[in-house]
């Protein structure tokens, strides 16, 4: 029996999780499609992993606002840092693989957007599911049936206390002037009525289900009757924790406005960092073991292997033998050779680009170009951002130095775009 039950928690556990994600489709195409986080979605990710819990017949108890808390902090991180980027590969018509993932964790731009939109989707998201969760758990502490438990039900009646029930209870706080928290009345005097027409032992569970529902509210030892409530699962759920959701809320946006101008400080220290002029104007990079030098334009500066790191991605150090990017993060140059010894012997630089470019050979045209009398073959690559819908260009370039490939790699804006020519001298 113990191990019976111990499988349907974990089989209401997948459930509460896979409830979560479908909750979390909303969100995920509002971020990708729309380009907004509308937080209000976050209920509908605890209202999935709710249902999806208990469509397993898990048992409700004391342990599912935990279950639902964990579900739903998992699915937010799962649509945040995973499902999300996936989505952007798909819709820039890269392929879903981890290795693409990986290339667009290390555009710091990204990096940057997705983790500060993660930190405040969770703290909006704390703000909808608390409330949710302390619902669901005042009802399971109080002894709500668990086919009566709910999440925003519009309508509080249920099968043992119907609206006729309810609107009973309504009339008897009427009759004693206590239907706002100006008029109350203490729980003795309308237990007495409530006695009369329910019976003791309906009476003592209808005060106490409708005070869960926070449709019998108390203010100052005594009690009063909230039409709105009644007919309003925001009034339930919502506006009864009106002083607490407000202080959550203000908590919440001044975390945010934090992580925002901290983000906004950390970027102009960078921004201020590549500005430096004495680093612009000493922006000159000369290949080893050849005569060929890369001169940076006035707006572009190189990269240390911290910095590399910091905006590309730690896995892209060493990589490249020199990165260069303008100080707007907008135009990047950067330069690698390899020994032409891991290659056959005859090996050309156009059969090497073709073997760089893969699959994607196949779409693109190797064209020869002539540049200070090297013969270098090259592609051009456009493609449009997602992150603001502009027009780029990658041009990669190869020469075959004689016992190294040397490779030279531009990318830039369609209308600003970087020329070889007046690079490599």
């Amino acid at each position: 029996m113990e191990e019976e039950v111990k499988n349907k928690y974990l089989i209401g556990i997948v459930g509460a999780l896979i409830g979560a994600i479908i909750g979390a489709i909303p969100w995920v195409l509002a971020y990708v499609f729309l380009n907004v986080i509308y937080s209000v979605l976050a209920i509908l990710i605890v209202a999935g992993s709710f249902y999806g819990y208990k469509l397993t017949k898990a048992k409700i108890n004391k342990k599912v606002p935990v279950i639902l808390s964990i579900s739903s902090f998992i699915a937010i991180t799962l649509v945040m840092l995973l499902i999300i980027p996936i989505c952007y590969l798909y819709k820039m018509g890269y392929p879903i693989s981890m290795e693409y993932l990986q290339a667009i964790y290390s555009v710091h731009e990204f990096q940057t957007a997705i983790l500060t939109d993660y930190v405040i989707s969770l703290i909006f998201g704390i703000i909808v599911i608390g409330g949710i969760v302390v619902s669901l758990n005042k009802q399971i502490r109080e002894g709500i049936k668990e086919e009566d438990i709910r999440i925003l039900a519009k309508d509080a009646s249920t099968e043992d206390y119907s609206k006729e029930d309810i609107n009973k209870v309504r009339q008897i706080f009427d009759r004693n002037d206590a239907l706002d928290k100006k008029h109350t009345i203490t729980k003795d005097l309308v237990m007495e009525d409530l006695i009369k027409e329910f019976g003791e032992s309906k009476a003592n569970s209808i005060f106490t289900y409708l005070k869960v529902q926070q449709i019998i509210k108390k203010k100052s030892n005594k009690y009063y009757f909230c039409e709105k409530a009644q007919n309003s699962s925001w009034y339930r759920y919502g506006m009864s924790g009106a002083k607490t959701f407000i202080i959550i809320l203000i908590i919440a946006i001044v975390l945010a406005v934090i992580i925002v101008f901290s983000q906004r400080y950390q970027n102009e220290e960078q921004q201020n960092a590549l500005s430096d002029p004495e680093r612009l104007t000493n922006n000159i990079y000369e290949v080893e073991t050849s005569d060929i030098k890369v001169d940076m334009p006035d707006d572009i500066v190189i990269l240390t292997d911290e910095e590399v790191g910091q905006y590309l991605g730690t896995q892209y150090i060493g990589i490249y033998d020199c990165v260069g990017v303008s100080t707007d993060f907008e135009r990047m140059v950067m330069v690698f050779t390899d020994e032409k010894s891991n290659y056959e012997e005859e090996y050309t630089a156009e059969e090497y680009l073709t073997l760089a470019l893969g699959d994607e050979a196949e779409e693109v045209e190797v064209e020869k170009t002539d540049v200070n009398g090297n013969e270098y073959y090259y592609v051009e690559q456009p493609y449009t951002s997602s992150y603001n819908d502009k027009n780029y260009v990658t041009s990669t370039y190869v020469l075959d130095s004689g016992d190294k490939f040397i490779c030279i790699i531009l990318d830039s804006p369609e209308d600003n775009q970087l020329n070889i020519d007046e690079i490599v001298k």
